[in-house]
């Protein structure tokens, strides 16, 4: 166990009170709403093998007592600042202790489909009034947040609370990190998105804007796809933003028609033209969305772009398309779909969850961040940070650093975890999960009848970890993973097998557009994209395209196995895929 001084207290830091891991600290609970935010070695796990990481690790633990120890006074009080210098046996300065933010999400989890479906867009506007009086005042202050992204911004209660306050830009201390998605590239040059221009108040102004685009539209402004492009990057260097004619606009994104054109205008004279300044505080104030009578559309204009456009289509529930699926249409409703598997699916609407069958499964609000599961007998719930899984009828949960199951005489201890930071996943004949503790992973998988955990599975997490999810087929599981390092956010899948081998890994593969969704059935992986179903292969390098289920399904959607298909469900609506019979599940 680590342990630090704070004011000449002994502090020991618990690895199950890690609140979190960044790409160059750890962060702890240390009580009495207090947390710790202990700076990595050179030696840590984490930069094993990386020279240069190591080199900045010494770099950082070499300056950071003279910045820290001039951090400004009076900053807003949304600013997460220093309290006390945290320091070694030694007295060299390793970190130091700010106030904790209690129930918060980081503001990426705003530009999330799933996790905005209990957000309205409505609670947008108000969230970034309260984050630009915090940015203007900092500037009045002469502070530049300089790594400005949807990381250091912690939402909690709907006010916007700013963190790693101690890579700000201030006095003689420039802000060296950035982050790729929201640096301004009229600080880098036209060779890469590294900066060569110091961060300054155009580019915290630059990376709110991205911000607000993203967490109004749940797109960045670069995203999409434009057929023939290369990186990301490219395009930002470029200026081909989402809003380009040449790109595909993903399909689980809010329309940008929705916005108003005197909003979708400043949008594109910053992010196509380069104009630069404060944003204009009147667009946030003068935002209302409303709720079209007609046809249910939410927008901010005032006529819905829906209703003004050409009459939709009519509902069709059977549809065959080029002879290769069949789709069939099970379910249209004005609620929201929230779970769906080979069982049937779950419906909100109204303060009710309802089954495929119209029985009410229970009441409530519809919470953000929950899951949801599907049982025989009805349907279970998992709050934010709750770890639970369920599946095969049975469920399982993580209590006081144990992993437990439900029993045929009672709750059976399975093997044992690390509380708090334990993430796991089950399936009908096994499960998965993993914990981190102190730069290390521990991976496992369990048997879902025999007790005992084999913790054997080789499973490397550098950097951030920013969401998992995971899928069972037939002896293996898929594992999904996005991490972020060094300003730079990368998604990976993992096959893992059940005895705990390591089957095959792939990073970024360019069918893993969403972490969610996916579905296993017998030896293959079925994962929804905008251009349709892919199947993957064990290789996790072979994969087949079916754009005829392109008009049926995208990057949001949630597949499920079931007899004689796949079930492609969106917010509103499910469909029966019945794909051709050699690659019917």
């Amino acid at each position: 166990m680590k342990e630090a001084l704070l004011g000449g207290r002994r502090i020991r830091l618990d690895p199950a009170k890690l609140l979190g891991t960044g790409g160059e600290a750890d962060v702890f609970d240390i009580g009495g709403g207090l947390a710790l935010k202990l700076y990595k070695g050179p030696d840590h796990p984490d930069y094993r093998g990386l020279a240069s990481q190591q080199s900045g690790a010494r770099e950082r633990l070499d300056g950071c007592a003279a910045k820290l120890g001039d951090f400004p006074p009076s900053l807003p009080p949304r600013v997460v600042a220093p309290l006390s210098l945290a320091t070694d046996r030694g007295g060299h300065v390793v970190g130091y202790s700010m106030r904790l933010v209690p129930d918060a999400d980081p503001l990426n989890r705003w530009a999330e489909p799933g996790f905005r479906r209990s957000v309205p867009p409505a609670l947008v506007a108000p969230l970034f009034l309260d984050l630009y009086a915090t940015v203007a005042r900092l500037h009045e202050a002469g502070v530049v947040i300089g790594d400005f992204n949807d990381l250091n911004v912690l939402v909690s209660a709907g006010l916007a609370h700013l963190i790693d306050a101690d890579s700000f830009q201030y006095g003689p201390y420039p802000c060296t990190t950035y982050t790729e998605r929201f640096v301004d590239p009229l600080c880098c040059s036209r060779g890469g998105l590294r900066p060569v221009r110091p961060h300054g108040e155009a580019s915290d102004w630059y990376a709110f804007e991205t911000l607000l685009f993203q967490s109004l539209l749940l797109v960045h402004p670069y995203g999409g796809v434009l057929p023939g492009a290369g990186r990301p990057a490219e395009r930002i260097l470029n200026r081909v933003t989402v809003l380009d004619p040449r790109v595909r606009y993903p399909r689980p994104a809010i329309p940008w028609g929705a916005l108003p054109d005197d909003l979708l205008q400043r949008f594109h004279a910053t992010f196509a033209l380069d104009a630069r300044g404060p944003f204009p505080r009147g667009l946030l104030e003068s935002l209302r969305w409303t709720r079209c009578r007609s046809c249910g559309a939410v927008h901010a204009r005032e006529r819905c772009p829906n209703c003004a456009g050409p009459a939709p289509a009519a509902v069709r529930e059977v549809l065959t398309v080029h002879g290769r699926i069949r789709a069939e249409r099970l379910l249209l409703t004005r609620g929201e779909v929230v779970a769906v598997g080979p069982e049937g699916w779950l419906v909100y609407e109204n303060g009710e969850f309802r089954r495929e069958d119209g029985q009410v499964a229970f009441r409530g609000p519809l919470r953000p961040g929950a899951r949801y599961f599907l049982s025989k007998r009805g349907a279970l719930t998992a709050q934010r940070g709750e770890a639970f899984a369920h599946s095969g009828g049975r469920s399982w949960w993580e209590r006081d650093g144990a992993l437990w199951r439900e029993g045929p005489l009672g709750d059976e201890r399975v093997g044992e975890v690390l509380a708090g930071q334990t993430r796991f996943w089950a399936g009908p004949e096994f499960g998965f999960g993993f914990y981190r503790a102190g730069g290390l992973t521990v991976a496992f998988v369990f048997d879902a009848a025999r007790r005992g955990l084999n913790d054997g599975v080789a499973l490397d997490l550098r950097g951030r970890l920013l969401d998992a999810d995971c899928v069972f087929g037939d002896g293996r599981a898929w594992l999904f993973l996005e991490l972020e390092q060094g300003g730079r956010l990368s998604r990976r899948c993992v096959l893992i097998l059940r005895d705990g081998r390591v089957a095959a890994s792939l990073d970024s593969p360019p069918w893993l557009e969403s972490l969610h969704g996916a579905c296993a059935a017998g030896p293959y992986l079925f994962v929804p994209t905008d251009g349709g179903v892919v199947r993957v292969e064990e290789s996790l390098s072979r994969w087949t395209k079916y754009p005829e289920t392109e008009p049926f399904v995208d990057s949001g959607s949630r597949l499920a196995a079931a007899s004689g298909g796949l079930l492609a469900a969106g917010r509103r609506e499910i469909v029966k895929l019945c794909l051709k019979q050699e690659v019917a599940p």
